[in-house]
């Protein structure tokens, strides 16, 4: 499975750069309609107030931007057919499922501009959506640990990204629906700590996406002085995790509910944090263990593709599309691989 990832950001940008980009995915800037957008890399180093991502809903344009730059890096690599998954929040799923795939069936052209050599270049290119399949979220996670990891039948799965955590428990024939939670992701946090921060601290006008990139590196430059952030993401990370976190697995997880589970597998850009697998392994050190993929921001686009990869008619190539809110990930398997197990 290839993967691409860039972050979920975006700006309006009218004037042509004269930059050199290495890649294609460093340098994503799209057009919707008649504006021109900087996507992920390009709009946090060009941009002056880029913002991501948040739970859109496929018929806004924040969503659509995002999603050509995904289709764009598809079609770059796909010349046939595609089968496409795409997911949502728990709480949204049912409101957007049909939306979205209104919006991406079909063939698509993506308008996007190229930066060689000091010069931008308009080009086009084009990508058919043959077949597109939209699911749970939290269900392409769950399809991920069960494909991915060494589990046994029954096992809990909790995702945890920036605009939402979701976790449920998960056994041989899906989710149980009892135990699903959906609440606010590390967002929470990242604003908890711009708070803390800007008592001693001016951050320039910085926005929370801006500052989210501070957060995740754990230090800021203030006045050409690097100011070490660890303390705030440490105390900010706890607070979130006992106000938010915590309060919601309780009222849905019961004791019966462990009693056949070993694991919780952490998944989502959270995972990526210390002091978050800490608290959570705080909190099920006495009943379960906490595994921790490798590649835990890639999960829901791994589960989304093998979904994909399951449903897809003969000839399309399954492409999974996680539109993240920190980071949008896309999971693309070639055609001789071997099909994907049934969840």
């Amino acid at each position: 499975m290839q993967y691409f990832t860039f972050p979920s950001t975006i700006e309006a940008h009218e004037f042509p750069l004269q930059s050199v980009v290495q890649s294609l995915v460093d340098g994503l800037k799209v057009r919707v309609g008649k504006t021109d957008y900087l996507v992920g890399n390009l709009a946090l180093n060009e941009g002056v107030s880029a913002h991501k991502v948040i739970n859109s809903d496929p018929e806004d344009l924040d969503y659509q931007v995002v999603g050509q730059a995904g289709l764009l890096l598809v079609a770059k690599k796909v010349t046939g057919p595609i089968s496409l998954t795409v997911g949502f929040p728990y709480t949204t799923y049912q409101e957007y499922a049909q939306k979205a795939a209104g919006h991406f069936r079909g063939s698509k052209e993506v308008q996007y501009e190229t930066f060689r050599f000091g010069k931008a270049h308009q080009q086009k290119l084009s990508v058919h959506v043959e077949k597109i399949d939209t699911i749970p979220e939290i269900l392409g996670c769950a399809t991920f640990a069960r494909h991915q990891q060494d589990l046994a039948d029954d096992f809990f799965v909790a995702s945890l990204g920036y605009g939402t955590f979701e976790a449920a428990r998960v056994h041989a024939g899906g989710l149980v629906e009892r135990s699903v939670v959906s609440t606010h992701g590390l967002r929470f946090a990242v604003n908890s700590a711009m708070r803390e921060i800007q008592k001693q601290y001016y951050l320039d006008l910085r926005n929370e996406h801006q500052f989210d990139k501070f957060f995740q590196a754990n230090s800021l430059i203030v006045k050409r002085k690097r100011v070490d952030l660890s303390t705030y993401r440490k105390q900010a990370i706890k607070r979130y995790f006992a106000e938010v976190i915590a309060p919601a697995l309780r009222n849905r997880w019961k004791d019966d509910d462990f009693f056949n589970a070993e694991t919780i597998v952490l998944v989502g850009g959270g995972a990526l944090y210390p002091e978050a697998v800490d608290a959570f392994t705080g909190e099920f050190a006495d009943v379960i263990r906490v595994l921790v993929p490798e590649t835990p921001l890639l999960a829901a686009a791994t589960g989304y593709t093998l979904w994909a990869q399951r449903n897809a008619s003969n000839g399309n190539v399954p492409v999974g599309m996680d539109i993240g809110n920190a980071y949008t990930a896309i999971g693309i398997i070639e055609p001789d691989n071997e099909k994907a197990e049934d969840f």
